[in-house]
């Protein structure tokens, strides 16, 4: 279900009452939902930095054996 270019995923409620909502309440909604996906998408470069960064010591660790 789509309104206004967001997914709502599959919740029925959201898409039920999306139309009920002004335009104020449809804005916040809208841009809590980036903020949900900039927030996951910054959390999993977090995790690879962790990853690239754990490789590399053990890299360092190997090559001075």
């Amino acid at each position: 279900m789509e309104h206004g270019g967001m997914e709502h995923g599959h919740d029925p409620c959201m898409g039920m009452m999306w139309e009920k909502f002004d335009d104020k309440t449809k804005k916040m909604i809208m841009m809590r939902m980036l903020d949900e996906k900039i927030m996951m998408k910054e959390h999993w470069i977090q995790h690879l930095q962790f990853k690239v960064e754990s490789m590399k010591m053990l890299k360092s660790m190997m090559e001075k054996m």
